[in-house]
């Protein structure tokens, strides 16, 4: 009779790191899904972001313009451009 030099000892310790090692893919697949998710959700907040900035941007243009600015001068803070009379000349 043949002795097979394989015990279950050994067939045993196979089954238990292969256990492992498939439980340690799992786990690894799992955190990269979340990362990866969390990733798309940081582009999406970029892209919306962009979106803003630009609308910031606009908005500023269109507030800064010099006739807007001379009504808003004329309108709320009763401004008006000085007449002759009412300029004054300082010589240094």
């Amino acid at each position: 009779m043949i002795k097979s030099r394989f015990t279950p000892w050994i067939y045993l310790s196979g089954v238990v790191v292969l256990t492992l090692v498939s439980m340690a893919v799992v786990v690894q697949v799992y955190e990269f899904r979340q990362d990866f998710s969390y990733l798309q959700k940081l582009k999406q907040e970029e892209v919306d972001f962009e979106v803003k900035w630009g609308q910031l941007l606009l908005e500023q243009s269109a507030l800064t313009q010099p006739s807007r600015l001379e009504q808003t001068a004329i309108k709320d803070l009763n401004m008006h451009a000085p007449s002759q009379d009412e300029l004054i000349i300082v010589k240094p």
